[in-house]
């Protein structure tokens, strides 16, 4: 997953460079524009959580420990004119636990127990995004977007083992769903821009950035 955020990075600087475009002094539109945005996640609130959790067959151990960091992305998106623009997006977050014990049945049906673990998780996404944008002038720009992506999992337990791995990773599957965005950005001068955006679905449910156009 870092080599593919790393070749959308090296397509998004080579468009850049490559764009031709032609516009007057005076035209309000800039055509590209970059974000670099924080972002609270589902997940991320979740894994904030210390407690107990079950599930089936399976117990997590009283005193697990949770963290998370806010999810960091990286966008870019086009705009056609002052109403539309497409964009990609990718963003990371780093999560995990502590745990005192964990035990479930493996595809044998035997139990099995594992002790003081510590599991350190990535959560990936990448996608689309379409905005409309209902006001989009000199200082301001509200939009509606609908945005279309994948998240995938890189979970890394203390403790090697191809049961607990097996567990871990049925349990975090990779998942591919539509969402839809409010967003609002304030531009404080012509080519640099601050924003909130609120989302249904993934992957995040509240971003807060920077923008840079041109």
């Amino acid at each position: 997953m870092n080599k593919l955020l790393i070749f959308i990075i090296v397509i998004l600087a080579n468009t850049a460079a490559m764009a031709q475009y032609n516009f007057d002094d005076e035209d309000e539109v800039k055509h590209h524009q970059i974000n670099l945005n924080g972002s609270a996640s589902t997940w991320g609130l979740l894994f904030k959580v210390d407690g107990r959790l079950n599930w089936k067959t399976d117990s997590l151990g009283i005193g697990y420990k949770g963290r998370s960091t806010p999810a960091i992305q990286l966008g870019y998106d086009y705009y056609f004119n002052k109403n539309l623009s497409l964009g990609i997006i990718g963003s990371t977050q780093s999560m995990g636990m502590k745990v005192d014990y964990l035990f479930f049945k493996n595809s044998n049906d035997i139990l099995r127990q594992f002790n003081d673990i510590d599991i350190s998780i990535k959560r990936r996404y990448i996608g689309l995004r379409f905005n409309y944008h209902f006001i989009n002038n000199e200082k301001n720009d509200l939009y509606l977007g609908a945005r279309f992506g994948g998240v995938f999992w890189k979970i890394s337990p203390s403790i090697t083992d191809t049961d607990l791995d097996k567990k871990l990773n049925a349990n975090f599957p990779g998942t591919m769903l539509p969402a839809l965005a409010l967003g609002y950005k304030y531009k404080i001068k012509e080519r640099v821009g601050m924003g909130v955006e609120l989302s249904l679905g993934i992957p995040q449910l509240f971003a807060y950035g920077v923008d840079f156009r041109f």
